[in-house]
């Protein structure tokens, strides 16, 4: 059972059989009676290097519903995550529970208080912990959605989209949470949670690994000698540094950051007649979502997904971008406060060691190429040999991370973040 045309790489578990999918899709209809005509797989995960965490399957479901008494068809992506010892961290992070929450009590929300049709993820069917914790989506394939490329990074076209699309995120979020403040008790803290950071040594381990090997990496480079022991700095107090980059700063501007933002966590929509002019973009996985300075989100994202033509050129039209989006929806919106250009462009200076972050951990995983990247996952990474191997080669497998990394580091260290 495959679609034409696809690859298939291994069986799909047992669990989703029919009766699973007979069951999300009567959440997902709200419809009493689903009867399922038949169940086609496409390719069993997305690939190396496509997701480091969860397992993520594509589903075809033929079915009929009792409201409708048609025979029809709806493509799904069904995300699993094993809590295996490599994954424990997930669990501290709760971050199954966090998306849950996201998809069924939020984004409904934001969708509607932002009032122009934008969506701002893909509808969410069914979640379950039986056998282990997994999410139903619809698969935004079917709507013409997909990802850009990560190993070339994005072009200035596909940056606007995206970043006019988060404005309207974080300025729903912003009237969200004046309507509702409680909406802020499950999203307190994302990937760089203090007690997570201060109780995890396999993380402590992989960012050292990384950011070690940067600077050694970097010693080698011209001119870069100087930088490079900052770098060790850095790097020898590596857990505090974490602590607070993650850390909420007092009086900072605070909205619902996507907590992950690089090139495979959003999917375009492209113009019928012009193939490569992008007209909208979808973000995907909330797993890391949490209130904290627009400045987390806009650094993360630079310093991952953007090509360094457009990132040394056009950082402040990037900015503006953001900024002209945010506020027109803010006054949409009637919020009660509307931050002046000034005050963003603040949260993102205050927030550059988010960026470093992003730089460091990311950027070299993103940039890597496929056949490079193929049998990376985090049950792999525990091999500390093949881990040393890999993170090698995240450093060298792209010429774009090492010409990234000398701007990028150079322009971290004129604004004083090493000090």
């Amino acid at each position: 059972m495959k679609l034409e045309g696809e690859k298939r790489t291994s069986e799909p578990p047992k669990y989703l059989n029919e009766d699973f999918f007979k069951a999300a899709l009567e959440d997902g209809l709200r419809d009493m009676r689903v009867d399922i005509k038949k169940i086609i797989f496409a390719e069993s995960n997305s690939g190396g290097g496509e997701n480091y965490c969860s397992k993520i399957y594509r589903a075809r479901a033929l079915y009929r519903s009792s409201k409708r008494q048609l025979d029809e068809e709806l493509a799904l992506i069904v995300k699993s995550i094993a809590i295996t010892p490599a994954t424990q961290f997930l669990e501290e992070l709760a971050v199954y529970l966090r998306e849950k929450i996201f998809y069924f009590d939020v984004l409904g929300k934001l969708e509607v208080l932002i009032g122009d049709g934008s969506k701002f993820g893909a509808k969410c069917f069914y979640t379950t912990r039986e056998p282990i914790q997994t999410i139903v989506f619809d698969d935004l394939t079917q709507y013409g959605y997909k990802l850009a490329n990560r190993q070339s990074g994005l072009n200035e076209e596909h940056c606007v989209v995206i970043l006019q699309k988060l404005g309207k995120f974080h300025a729903s979020s912003m009237v969200l949470v004046e309507k509702e403040p409680s909406v802020r008790e499950h999203f307190s803290s994302g990937m760089l949670d203090e007690n997570y950071i201060r109780t995890n040594e396999r993380f402590i381990s992989f960012m050292t690994l990384q950011l070690r090997t940067l600077a050694n990496v970097v010693a080698k480079w011209a001119g870069y000698e100087q930088l490079a022991e900052k770098l060790h700095r850095h790097c020898d107090n590596i857990k505090e540094n974490l602590v607070l980059t993650g850390r909420a700063v007092p009086g900072e501007i605070t909205v619902l950051n996507h907590g992950d933002l690089w090139v495979n966590n959003f999917m375009y929509k492209y113009h019928d007649e012009l193939p490569t002019k992008p007209i909208d973009a979808i973000f995907v996985d909330f797993q890391n979502s949490f209130f904290g300075s627009p400045g987390c989100d806009i650094n993360f994202f630079l310093n991952s997904s953007v090509q360094l033509d457009v990132l040394m050129h056009r950082r402040e039209f990037l900015i503006q971008t953001y900024y002209a989006s945010l506020r027109e929806s803010l006054e949409r919106m009637h919020s009660e406060f509307v931050p002046s250009y000034a005050d963003i462009q603040h949260e993102i200076h205050a927030r550059e060691l988010y960026g470093f972050f992003s730089s460091y951990a990311f950027l070299p995983m993103v940039t890597m190429r496929k056949e490079d990247s193929y049998d990376i996952s985090i049950e792999a990474l525990t091999d500390q040999d093949f881990a040393k191997k890999k993170v090698q080669l995240m450093f060298s497998s792209n010429p774009r991370t090492t010409d990234t990394l000398r701007y990028a580091l150079r322009r971290f260290d004129e604004l004083g973040i090493f000090d």
